[in-house]
């Protein structure tokens, strides 16, 4: 049974342990148990093994059985004695100040829980630099962890209700105590909990999304392409588990919030945008059981997570396809859209196919053809009919109650049609429409009539209505590159937020890339902020491939880091992945076959997670070639070089999460001068500067402190640099003024 994720908004306390928790002082803790082991002729392995989390009692009781009470007694009071003078090493863990500080913004009460004695209770935490408001410690206690007592008085000192209360903790001793209070649970070290934390840093972040704004806002997005990303079966095929076995990576890339692919059952004919039961697991991605247990998995590491809505149009092995295409009065005939053929026999307008032909399909069994703006087997669905709309807004009601956080919706502005079904007209000569990913014959479209229809708009807003109730996020894929036109699908009561796809649809022009992003950032503070996904060649060889494309992509994750509504990140994209190689004949898009200058293979090879066949994506064959990925293109090549591109953009994401409280400030972003050709934004006391010129910049002044600069890992918002500073091509720092 999947748990219920853990509500933050509900929090009444936050009851935190010292030792390993609040206060870094495992240095210490070993020293005085290593000596206490040498007086007393213990194994020094077993002891550090068992001595955190528990009272020096209960651990010399466990550790020297033979000893009476007198004895026990006596042997914790001179492991105490050998921790009271030494303090050396002893400071607040990474995160504490911060936390701390957000509880207090917050108006949320705390209070520090400790199996130490109060004397060294208090000589740590002052040396922390940590004033607790309640203090509870062994010596308020009858018994110490793992009995909830001390939990429980604190609850009771506070005034909270201890079923809402939250428990911090570093030890198994201490998780038990939490639970044996009736309290939900914070874990640390990789321990099991209702949160598994890396750092209480962590902890204030997802605190400030949950209390003070909608979780969405300036969330770092990722997108998973299911079928490419890790298979768990050795079957070549990505799945479920293969994701719930890497949230970690996620999770230390600061990610908020996880985009999967569609998972739903599909003959694939489409790899999985095709789809034939909309409230079933595919057995290909793991079932029902796989996504119960990524979906757990992933909120307690304080992350959401969205499907793919596609309902645009289903697989034509849909039921209600079938059940549409087996009569002209079958009731669920209406849900599709259907007409007689043209007077010449033909199909009954011009539109066309994004896959190549016209999009009309005749159906001998009634004497009509159907419509499809995708493939003959992916049918378009009939919005104009309200028994359809009733049924998809039961599915978003059903995976929203199952505990997926939203979704992303697939061609969100394609759903409803002109109603008279009418023409499109031709583009002049020489011109294309600006979206790729389709035919030649399908830009050369005027696309007036069969996407984009203003009454698309209603539908969102009774989307919205339904999401709102759940506290979920709605996403749209609208390929409207005038950030004006987007903005309107995010306006009011409509879409949450909306991709965004100029950085997606251009090639490397920093002029453009300058102009296109102030005038998005200026039509709303609701867009995504996204360089590439599954449909479309990857940044890093759109931008120049190599190092050069790397390093470009890496300045613009700067810039997108500082302007407000979510960035995102596509698979791969942390490893600055170009294109993969994809041998004529082995690829698998259906694209491809009427357009292969368009073919999506190259940016679906396998998720390259260590060296060696399969690429630690599959034991098996792969569904897609590996890529001819090399080992600095893997997770693991990556991991241990500091100035790794996965290590960089691990800083600038933990920075981002770090300053979030500043980016909730304000949401308005202005374009700064500071000397050409130095790209600079500035939002509130936040700053964004990037050179994206391939030459060095001229000298200049520093506005503020910098807190993360790409090519130097020795700065940080601990050691900030400041003063003047000339910028190679492509370096971008931020910048924080308090």
């Amino acid at each position: 049974m999947r748990r219920q994720r853990l509500d933050l908004e509900a929090l009444e306390a936050v009851l935190l342990d010292m030792d390993g928790t609040l206060v870094d002082s495992d240095a210490s803790v070993e020293r005085a148990w290593t000596a206490w082991a040498g007086e007393y002729g213990a194994d020094i392995a077993r002891v550090l093994a068992v001595a955190h989390g528990s009272p020096a009692a209960h651990t010399v009781r466990r550790l020297l059985p033979a000893l009476d009470a007198s004895e026990v007694a006596e042997a914790a009071r001179r492991q105490h004695a050998l921790q009271y003078d030494d303090l050396a090493d002893v400071a607040a863990a990474p995160g504490a100040h911060d936390l701390l500080a957000e509880l207090d913004r917050l108006g949320l009460p705390w209070a520090v829980v400790t199996s130490a004695d109060r004397r060294l209770a208090e000589a740590r935490l002052h040396a922390a630099g940590i004033d607790p408001p309640l203090l509870l410690t062994v010596d308020d206690v009858r018994a110490g962890k793992p009995d909830p007592e001390g939990y429980l008085r604190a609850a009771a000192r506070l005034g909270a209700d201890p079923a809402s209360c939250l428990v911090v903790e570093d030890s198994e001793p201490g998780l038990a105590a939490g639970r044996a209070a009736g309290m939900r649970c914070a874990a640390l070290r990789g321990l099991d909990g209702d949160l598994r934390l890396l750092d209480l840093g962590q902890l204030a972040h997802l605190l400030r999304h949950a209390r003070l704004r909608p979780w969405w806002r300036d969330a770092v997005g990722y997108q998973v392409y299911l079928p490419s990303f890790r298979d768990s079966t050795g079957d070549g095929w990505g799945d479920l588990a293969g994701v719930s076995a890497h949230l970690d990576h996620l999770a230390r890339l600061a990610v908020d919030v996880v985009w999967l692919t569609p998972f739903f059952r599909s003959p694939m004919r489409d790899h999985g945008y095709d789809i034939a039961d909309y409230r079933a697991v595919d057995p290909s991605f793991g079932g029902e059981a796989a996504l119960d247990e990524l979906l757990d998995q992933a909120h307690r590491r304080g992350m959401r997570v969205i499907g793919d809505l596609v309902v645009n149009h289903t697989s034509d092995a849909h039921p209600w396809f079938a059940a549409a295409s087996s009569s002209r009065s079958e009731p669920r005939r209406d849900y599709y859209i259907w007409r007689d053929p043209a007077p010449d026999g033909g199909p009954p307008n011009n539109w066309l196919s994004h896959f190549g032909g016209p999009a009309w399909t005749f159906s001998p069994a009634t004497g009509q053809y159907y419509l499809h703006l995708f493939r003959p087997e992916q049918p378009d669905l009939n919005w104009r009919n309200p028994a359809l709309a009733a049924e998809i807004d039961a599915v978003i009601e059903h995976w929203l109650v199952r505990g997926l956080d939203g979704f992303r919706i697939d061609t969100a502005a394609y759903l409803v049609k002109d109603a008279g079904l009418r023409d499109n007209p031709p583009l002049p000569p020489g011109r294309l429409a600006p979206t790729l990913g389709t035919t030649l014959d399908w830009r050369r479209q005027d696309h007036r009539y069969d996407i984009h229809q203003p009454d698309v708009h209603a539908i969102h807003e009774q989307w919205r209505r339904v999401a709102d109730r759940h506290g979920a996020f709605l996403l749209g894929e609208v390929y409207e590159l005038d950030p004006v036109a987007l903005a309107r699908f995010v306006t009011g009561e409509r879409l949450h937020s909306s991709f965004w796809f100029g950085l997606v649809e251009t090639g490397w022009n920093p002029d453009r890339i300058d102009a296109m992003i102030t005038a998005a950032v200026a039509a709303s503070p609701r867009l995504s902020w996204v360089q590439g996904n599954h449909d479309r060649s990857r940044a890093a060889t759109r931008y120049g491939g190599g190092m050069l494309g790397r390093r470009r992509s890496l300045a613009l994750h700067v810039l997108m880091a500082l302007l407000p509504g979510t960035a995102w990140l596509y698979q791969g994209e942390e490893l600055g992945l170009g294109d993969g190689q994809v041998p004529p004949g082995q690829g698998a898009d259906p694209l491809a076959t009427a357009q292969p200058d368009q073919s999506r293979d190259v940016v679906r090879t396998p998720m390259p997670w260590r060296p060696g066949p399969g690429l630690g994506f599959t034991t098996g064959r792969p569904w897609l070639p590996g890529g001819g990925r090399l080992r600095s293109d893997t997770v693991a090549g990556q991991t241990g070089d500091p100035a790794s591109h996965l290590n960089v953009l691990r800083r600038l994401l933990m920075v981002r999460r770090r300053l979030a409280g500043l980016l909730a400030v304000t949401d308005e972003v202005t374009r700064q001068e500071i000397g050409a050709p130095v790209t600079a934004y500035r939002r509130g006391d936040l700053w964004a500067l990037a050179n994206l010129r391939d030459t060095p910049s001229a000298e200049v002044e520093l506005p503020a402190p910098a807190v993360f600069d790409s090519d130097d890992p020795a700065v940080t918002a601990d050691r900030p640099k400041s003063g003047r500073i000339r910028l190679a091509p492509q370096q971008a720092l931020l910048l924080a003024a308090r």
